[in-house]
């Protein structure tokens, strides 16, 4: 990397993202010497594992992180939004809660941030801020001011927020360890140019590698079988390694450091297909696109079906022949995938259909949805039965029930936005389960999701997704050394920077500051102060939106990850 810079002035706070860093890999990793600068960190400081959102999506988990609240009070639960909003609109104009980064800007700190996912549109703070993953190309509109984009174009040659490696491709490390220097290399020359009093920056690397490389590497539930050689172990390396050069660069003594992931990682062996349940028991209906009516969609589903019934016949009685065969098999599939392209849901005999990847259930309520069905009376008899029906499934191999519970939204969920999420939300047992909507998933390994015969299916190829273990870490002048922690919910994390910072703490914050790591003689010495709720966000990042070819970029991104 480039020669340091002396900066003239160091944060008083400075916050280290890690998106998708699982609690349970760096601890493990920490214990066995390879991450030494986060286990110093760790020693001289408290740490922890952190509880990510429900479900542990990004956009969902980034938002709680920045603001201090749960999706109810914040609004954004998923990468699409479910109440009808028009698909254009970014995840950041989405979010109705005012972050801490403005808080700080108007309470007088010199507040920066770069890399932080879900930041575009930015705002304008009072030092700078440059937006990562969600953001479109390299271009002005993903910084502010305009000295900030220009420091970037001069440093940070390479910088793609919204380009993860290609999962279909063998991952090259110099591409990757030029993409985690970018880091220090852009959050040194930035506050350079702009001095800060509190900034964040985030590595968005590990999570990419994680969706490439983890099934491969790690079996399902075991934590303990990760390759200690494989390229996630040495992805979580390379970060750690500059986090060094950021904790020498850009702290002094009486600096106070963060550390926090999202979400952390998972294989899943299991598809659980909610949609063909709803489907089978006449919750929800397809129509076509094209025609207006079912007959395609059925006649391309029955004949998706029967092909992947012969597909099993000869896997089973075949398995030599099978295997030669699977090349051409995943052309045929991708053919008879083709349906689904003309397939929409028919709302108008829909009365409650599955949402995203985690299990989320939304109802077609009359007078909520924009083509709504179901009166209000008859949602308690809804609710009943979709929690019976899902409860009963149980895993095709182990015949265990794969839920552990339904939560009702309105018990998951609290403040004013609750009516834009998932009416109920689906826990499995364990992270081996993948629930997901057919219809939403745009990827290649499952195209034929919505034809399967079973509703739980088990995977020929462990795939990768999240769970909710992230890492939560602190040191500092105020921080006990050596304290472990129990787990941190993400909306603690603004409490605890605004307590660090010795400011008040809205009363309207879902979190709490996380003592159990300060140290005693600060713990009596600065009480919590509440205070006024923080005045909502301007309502100018509505009026911001993808173009046409920004949200195909973007929905070519999530489908790269997974997410759709």
């Amino acid at each position: 990397m480039p020669g340091m810079l002396d900066l003239p002035e160091k944060p008083r706070l400075l916050v280290i993202g890690i998106d998708g860093a699982d609690y349970r890999i760096t601890d493990g990793l920490m214990r066995r010497g390879r991450l030494s600068n986060l286990a110093t960190l760790a020693e001289r400081g408290a740490w922890g594992p952190a509880r990510s959102t429900i479900p542990p999506l990004t956009p969902a988990a980034w938002t709680t992180i920045m603001t201090g609240k749960n999706p109810g009070k914040h609004g954004v639960f998923d990468f699409l939004p479910m109440n009808g909003d028009p698909l254009d609109v970014p995840v950041g104009s989405r979010r109705r809660a005012t972050t801490l980064w403005r808080a700080l800007s108007d309470a007088g700190y010199r507040v920066g941030t770069f890399n932080l996912p879900v930041t575009y549109p930015t705002e304008p703070l009072s030092g700078f801020q440059v937006a990562g993953f969600m953001a479109p190309a390299f271009n002005p509109a993903i910084a502010t001011p305009a000295r900030a984009f220009e420091v970037l174009r001069e440093a940070g040659q390479g910088y793609a927020p919204f380009a993860p490696p290609d999962r279909t491709e063998k991952l090259e490390e110099r591409q990757l360890r030029d993409r985690i220097d970018l880091v220090p290399l852009v959050s040194r020359r930035l506050l350079s140019a702009i001095p800060c009093d509190v900034f964040m920056a985030n590595f968005q690397v590990v999570d990419w590698v994680q969706h490439s490389a983890i099934a491969s590497e790690m079996k399902p539930g075991d934590v303990d079988s990760l390759d200690p050689d494989g390229l996630i172990a040495r992805t979580y390396q390379l970060v750690d390694d500059r986090i060094g050069v950021m904790l020498r660069e850009l702290a002094s003594p009486d600096t106070h450091v963060m550390v926090i992931s999202d979400h952390g990682t998972a294989v899943v062996d299991r598809v659980v297909n909610l949609e063909k349940l709803f489907l089978d028991e006449g919750l929800m209906a397809y129509t076509s696109a094209s025609t207006g009516g079912a007959g395609a969609i059925g006649a391309g589903r029955r004949r998706a079906r029967a092909s992947l019934a012969a597909w099993g016949v000869l896997k089973r009685l075949l398995p030599g022949a099978a295997a030669r065969l699977r090349p051409l098999a995943g052309r045929v599939r991708d053919r008879l995938a083709e349906y689904q392209d003309d397939a929409r849901v028919d709302w108008s005999r829909t009365a409650a259909a599955p949402w995203g990847l985690y299990g989320q259930v939304r109802f077609n309520v009359r007078g909520r949805d924009p083509e709504g069905i179901l009166p209000a009376e008859q949602l308690p008899g809804l609710r009943d039965r979709i929690i019976e029906l899902v409860l009963r499934l149980r895993d095709p191999v182990t015949r265990e029930p794969i839920y552990d519970e339904v939560r009702d939204g309105r018990e998951v969920y609290s403040g004013p936005y609750v009516s834009d999420g998932p009416d109920l939300v689906c826990v499995p047992r364990d992270d081996r389960y993948l629930t997901i909507s057919g219809r939403m998933f745009r990827g290649t390994s499952l195209p034929l999701l919505d034809a399967q015969s079973e509703i739980v299916v088990p995977l020929d190829k462990p795939r990768d997704f999240h769970s909710a273990r992230g890492i939560f870490g602190m040191a500092g002048p105020a921080i006990e050394a050596g304290v472990r922690l129990p787990p941190v919910d993400l909306v603690d994390f603004v409490p605890t920077a605004l307590y660090l910072l010795n400011q008040p703490i809205p009363e309207d914050m879902d979190g709490y500051p996380v003592l159990e790591g300060v140290a005693a003689p600060t713990r009596t010495s600065r009480p919590i102060r509440w205070g006024e709720p923080w005045p909502l966000p301007e309502a100018r990042l509505a009026a911001c939106a993808y173009t046409p070819e920004e949200q195909r970029e973007l929905e070519e991104q999530l489908v790269a990850l997974g997410y759709i």
